[in-house]
């Protein structure tokens, strides 16, 4: 349990320090709207979720239910993926942006599967690391169609929400 902590500590730390050190802060206006984007998503997603998870938060020390988890997730850390995401992202050279793309999904699949050999996230219900680590392909996907066609993210995003819930077998008595 002190190891999931530490993890946890460290990652929220690395999110500060890299907003700090990597965001573009003179044109933070044009990122917000993707940032509350990917909170609503998140948070939308939590409460469709409730009675029928994908993916559950196992309590450390300081943080003890999946609620503090998914908020943590919602207010800290997408926020400042995407403001960084979208701060570094190359203007130029689609194989330098293939890669740059890649890189994110990369580490966002290691830092899951990181928490999920520490006892940090479990899956249920059909969901899988792997299946996840696809699931961030669509996330970093949509945060950068949202940056320059909101409209087109949302609909996507409804679609795959529709998708998702069909596959997963959820039923509308489940919903919060």
């Amino acid at each position: 349990m002190i190891e999931l902590f530490i993890f946890r500590l460290l990652l929220v730390c690395a999110f500060i320090i890299g907003v700090y050190s990597f965001g573009d802060w003179k044109n933070l206006q044009s990122y917000y709207p993707t940032m509350l984007f990917v909170m609503v998503v998140n948070l939308t997603s939590s409460l469709l979720t409730y009675h029928h998870i994908l993916w559950g938060f196992g309590p450390d020390f300081f943080v003890t239910t999946s609620t503090v988890v998914e908020l943590l997730n919602s207010y800290i850390a997408l926020p400042a993926t995407v403001f960084i995401f979208l701060s570094r992202f190359p203007s130029s050279g689609r194989l330098i942006q293939y890669a740059y793309f890649a890189l994110w999904v990369f580490i966002f699949s290691t830092i899951e599967l990181i928490d999920y050999t520490l006892g940090g996230i479990s899956y249920q219900n059909g969901w899988s690391w792997r299946i996840s680590t696809l699931f961030d392909v669509a996330l970093f996907s949509f945060v950068k169609i949202h940056h320059s066609k909101p409209f087109l993210a949302w609909s996507i995003t409804f679609l795959l929400a529709a998708i998702i819930l069909f596959v997963f077998d959820f039923h509308t008595a489940e919903m919060k």
